[in-house]
């Protein structure tokens, strides 16, 4: 082979280093700040990214696909954690994979699940009850039979669905990011922390946070009149991690497949369900995009159940101008359209 052959490919290779590094430096461009700040998963990296949009880079450690229940870090991770300016995870109770490595770096680790606890019994659907210890299945509804009357005296004094479902996170629910409420608390603290970081950056980080409170607000309002017509409409998940979004605008899971979604639910289990669902008749079940759907297959065979996933880790929320917003506008409209039936 001439030169004269080599050269297009030489020139092709020679472009694409060029777009390679035009594209680095216009990435830069975009943040006054050098470095980054690391979420550990990718819905609080949304919420970061909105809040120090122009400031700093945000950063999720994990990848797209990979479960915060069972994920083991790698190399890269490791250095990630060591170079990042801060750091914003839940807490052991969901990312219990990092609390070594993020014990190392106390002074610049944030922990956000307190923030649930911030949400009062009187803002809550159901109110918080102390927190007992989580079990491999959801085993039927036999033990909770004085939480559901509870429950159903609350619902016939606050006119909501009869059926409403008891979570067994019993108001710990570590899936904090699924409710509106905590996501603003948790903008909040990542504008304060960030600010502190950067004081010459308190203003930009102020509007930041100032457009996604009110862009969070009319959003919030817009679902709540979406589900209004829907909250008496049963359904079941595969894994009990939406009660925050649930009761926030009051809509009706009968049941889950699991609670532990990195343990496959029992046949005994599976069997209780499927009972469940000839009692209560919901409409919808839904799965999520890193497991398994043979549970689930399982459970709709000879139903007349509708499937459809729901994306609670944003996976399949892609575009470095993708927003917090973008993400819990997704994840409604998937309910919405199965309850609904679009």
């Amino acid at each position: 082979m001439n030169f004269s052959t080599k050269l297009p490919k030489l020139l092709s290779i020679f472009a694409l280093c060029n777009l390679i590094g035009l594209n680095t430096q216009l990435n830069a461009a975009q943040y006054a700040e050098p470095g980054f700040i690391l979420t550990s998963i990718k819905p609080l990296q949304l919420i970061v990214q909105d809040i120090t949009q122009g400031v700093i880079e945000s950063v999720a450690l994990l990848p797209p696909g990979a479960s915060p229940h069972a994920y083991a870090l790698r190399p890269s991770d490791v250095k990630k954690i060591k170079r990042a300016k801060s750091i914003y995870w839940v807490g052991p109770q969901l990312e219990s994979f990092l609390e070594k490595s993020f014990s190392k770096y106390p002074a610049k680790t944030h922990a956000l699940a307190a923030l649930g606890n911030a949400i009062t019994p009187a803002t809550a659907i159901i109110k918080q009850e102390p927190a007992h210890d989580e079990h491999e299945e959801h085993e039927g509804h036999e033990e909770h039979d004085e939480e559901k009357k509870s429950a159903a005296d609350e619902d016939q004094q606050h006119d909501h669905p009869s059926k409403i479902h008891v979570h067994q996170y019993r108001g710990v629910d570590p899936h904090i990011w699924l409710s509106p409420e905590v996501a603003l608390l948790i903008a909040q603290q990542i504008k304060e922390q960030t600010s502190l970081l950067y004081p010459q950056h308190s203003a930009q980080l102020e509007e930041n946070y100032q457009r996604f409170k009110q862009s969070l607000a009319a959003l919030d309002l817009q679902l709540k009149s979406n589900f209004s017509a829907l909250r008496a409409l049963g359904f079941l998940v595969f894994h009990d991690a939406y009660s925050r979004f649930i009761e926030h605008y009051q809509l009706n899971q009968i049941g889950a497949l699991t609670i532990n979604p990195a343990r496959r639910p029992g046949a005994k289990h599976l069997a209780e369900i499927r009972l469940q669902i000839q009692s209560s008749q919901p409409l919808c079940i839904f799965s999520e995009p890193q497991f398994s759907t043979v549970a689930i297959a399982t459970i709709t065979r000879n139903t007349s159940l509708r499937t459809a996933e729901l994306d609670p880790l944003a996976t399949l929320i892609q575009g470095s101008d993708a927003s917090y917003l973008d993400f819990l506008e997704d994840f409604a409209q998937r309910i919405i359209r199965c309850l609904g039936n679009a």
